[in-house]
């Protein structure tokens, strides 16, 4: 399949948002006048969570103001029309990377309680859209969760040491 036909049927099948970050992305990847892929290659490549932030950073401008939307409703529709489960392995692992980069105990030199507090709320938060997620609840079994497991200890004992 050439990457322009795949995009002139995207262009007629979704919104503008959506074929533009598409078109964006694919340009800095490929060649989209030249290039010729296999459809699975497309979806693997629009499923990857981790490509919005790589490939739409620089346009994230046109995305947020023009469009008023978000690299995550870019994601969900694109996934919606490749026929993709947009609660996948690539969005946990994302996901999950950027929790375990926190370090709760930082949180303890925070003087101002109420600053403290919402910090602790704001990883709890993020812990909590993982283990609500489909993705995580339907692969417990295979995950490795030692690390948000460490993750939840930690934010136990921070919450214990400022009286929470």
């Amino acid at each position: 399949m050439f990457i322009l036909n795949f995009l002139d049927d995207l262009k007629n099948n979704t919104s503008e948002i959506v074929y533009l970050c598409a078109s964006h992305m694919l340009k800095k990847q490929f060649n989209i006048e030249k290039d010729e892929i296999e459809r699975f290659k497309i979806v693997n490549f629009f499923i990857d969570y981790n490509n919005y932030d790589k490939y739409l950073n620089d346009y994230a401008n046109v995305i947020y103001n023009k469009y008023e939307s978000s690299n995550n409703e870019v994601f969900v529709s694109l996934c919606k029309y490749l026929n993709e489960n947009p609660d996948n392995k690539y969005l946990y692992k994302y996901r999950l990377k950027r929790v375990i980069n926190q370090d709760p105990k930082k949180y303890l030199a925070i003087e101002d309680s109420e600053m403290r507090n919402g910090a602790i709320s704001r990883v709890e938060d993020k812990i909590k859209v993982i283990e609500e997620s489909e993705y995580y609840k339907n692969n417990l079994e295979v995950l490795d969760l030692r690390e948000i497991n460490s993750l939840k200890k930690d934010i136990d004992l921070v919450k214990r040491a400022v009286g929470l």
